[in-house]
């Protein structure tokens, strides 16, 4: 009896996470993978000062220019029809705005869209009349002074860049004040690397000391779509940033609403994420101000350094930031901590509480996968890795219900004679049980301790971008989506109502009822959850019922 009670616990566990993703699908908006005509490029809206609070300003009663909405915009600041530069990596490519060199486009050349659209690369950056989401950066130097800003126009070389054969390709922006003093940004893209470098070289061709510090920030609006489908947990959507002191901290558009951050901070990052994709702001300098702000229907997450450059009178500096525009991928994640020196970029791939089971579960679904190379079959072993793990537990469990299948039959009676007494046969059960040595709640001990890896699976399928659009064999050719032929949601029904008649039948009608529509509500559960997941719970139970008939014929002799 106990085990069914264990199996209709766990029936409850999988509805109460269904139910919990539609609360947070009712209660929040979550971005979807936009489509072609989503992700247009449009027109830079022309600048209308100084009520523009995007752009940084200088406060002079400070050391440190602050943030306010007291702006002097520069006089290049006409952004209206500036030209467009197109670069191309072998990994992205990315459109930049003459006006403030902004990156306002970067398309993922191995992520496409859609997986029937291969050649529609998915934008990590995105400016068009529904959506904008970039990255935004400048100067700001004491007193007010000249500098270029996100809005300042920059004169440029060409339109067009292209990796080529090279190891890195660089875009020079130049900016030239009244007083000839020259800025040049740079915009540097690696092979194979998500990595964009931005520095700016400032040549000090006046006859005092040149101050300046650095900002750079996301601009996107609040997605107005939302993620996850029926059965799909919808994923975070926001800002995060991260602290030695902190660690991990979402800052989500609510947060934004609310209040605004602004926190000193020595290294760490400041990031914009979605679902499979990640852009994180990562400053060169030591001392930073984080910082977050609403300007209209835009959101603004960002860093802006503390500790200044200064430049002699004649001399030249640089001064600069790096961000990283790209899929989650956590070896390109923990890669950077070895280029970078930056910590706890894997904390972005989000598989929420459970993640101390999840990491280990993507080490060893990765480490498999680098050998067979198909994500289908590392679920496969996967499985069958956990099954052996929990081999113990699963033989004392699966013996104890051989030991109470065999049993039915006294059991049966004791139910015939003690049918106006129900306690009287509890007890007679209970003695029963203690005098053949089985113990009744040895099978909920397996099912108990799969619903966690279950739903930490769950998560590593849901938020891996590795397993985004990964084929497996035949018809399924993303495991990140639900079967489309719901040949695995029918496969995993039927190899649990098979698997329920290896068990003993519970004795009591409700339950028994319940058993017999276990099936069919999992299955109808099943069909919107990723491939993925669903073969792994098919394997799963085909893995126990071979066990479980091996015990079975073992217990009967």
């Amino acid at each position: 009896m106990e085990t069914y009670r264990s199996a209709l616990l766990f029936l409850l566990v999988a509805i109460s996470v269904v139910l919990y993703s539609k609360w947070l699908d009712f209660s929040a908006e979550h971005s979807q993978p936009q489509t072609q005509q989503d992700v247009v490029v449009s027109e830079v809206p022309e600048y209308q000062p100084p009520t523009d609070t995007s752009v940084p300003s200088n406060d002079q009663t400070q050391s440190v220019p602050s943030l306010s909405e007291e702006v002097a915009p520069p006089k290049q600041s006409n952004t209206n029809n500036a030209p467009l530069i197109r670069v191309e990596t072998d990994l992205v490519i990315a459109t930049i705005n003459t006006a403030g060199g902004v990156i306002e486009r970067i398309e993922m050349k191995n992520h496409p869209v859609q997986i029937d659209q291969p050649d529609i690369g998915y934008p990590v950056l995105r400016k068009n009349t529904e959506e904008t989401f970039v990255v935004q950066d400048g100067l700001l130097v004491p007193g007010n002074k000249p500098a270029p800003n996100h809005l300042a126009r920059y004169e440029h070389e060409a339109n067009n860049y292209d990796l080529g054969n090279a190891d890195t390709v660089s875009v020079p922006l130049k900016w030239v004040n009244e007083q000839g003093q020259s800025i040049t940004k740079i915009i540097s893209f690696k092979r194979d690397s998500y990595l964009v470098n931005i520095d700016y070289v400032v040549e000090n061709q006046s006859d005092a000391p040149w101050t300046g510090y650095l900002y750079a920030q996301f601009n996107r609006t609040e997605p107005t779509k939302k993620s996850g489908g029926f059965g799909q947990l919808p994923s975070y959507t926001g800002g995060a940033i991260y602290t030695e002191e902190e660690k991990y901290e979402k800052v989500d558009f609510g947060d934004m609403d609310s209040a605004n951050l602004s926190r000193k901070e020595k290294g760490g990052w400041v990031s914009m994420m979605e679902h499979y994709f990640v852009t994180v702001l990562l400053p060169t300098t030591e001392n930073n101000t984080f910082f977050s702000r609403k300007a209209g229907a835009n959101y603004l997450l960002g860093i802006q350094s503390n500790d200044p450059l200064v430049i002699a009178a004649g001399e030249q500096g640089t001064l600069g930031t790096s961000v990283f525009l790209g899929p989650k991928e956590q070896s390109r994640l923990r890669a950077i901590k070895d280029e970078k020196g930056v910590t706890g970029l894997p904390l972005t791939v989000d598989y929420g509480a459970l993640t101390f089971i999840a990491d280990p579960l993507f080490w060893l679904l990765e480490k498999i996968h680098g050998v067979v190379k198909n994500w289908g079959w590392s679920i496969i072993l996967l499985t069958l890795l956990i099954k052996i793990v929990f081999y113990p537990l699963s033989a004392a469990s699966y013996k104890s219900m051989a030991g109470m299948k065999k049993l039915q039959p006294r059991i049966q009676t004791l139910k015939e004679r003690y049918k106006d007494d129900r306690q009287k046969f509890q007890m007679e059960m209970m003695e029963l049980y203690k005098k053949e040595k089985i113990n009744p709640a040895g099978g909920c001990l397996p099912i108990l301790i799969q619903i966690p890896v279950f739903i930490a699976l769950y998560w590593v399928l849901l938020e891996s971008v590795e397993i985004r659009q990964a084929p497996f064999a035949l018809w399924l050719t993303d495991l990140s989506a639900p079967d489309p032929f719901y040949v695995l949601p029918i496969l995993m029904g039927a190899s649990m109502w098979a698997q329920q008649k290896l068990n003993p039948a519970p004795m009591d009608d409700i339950q028994k009822r319940v058993m017999m529509i276990m099936p069919f509500a999992l299955t109808l559960l099943f069909l919107t959850f990723p491939a993925g997941l669903v073969l792994y719970w098919v394997v799963n139970n085909v893995l126990s019922m071979a066990q479980q008939w091996f015990i079975n014929k073992k217990h009967a002799q």
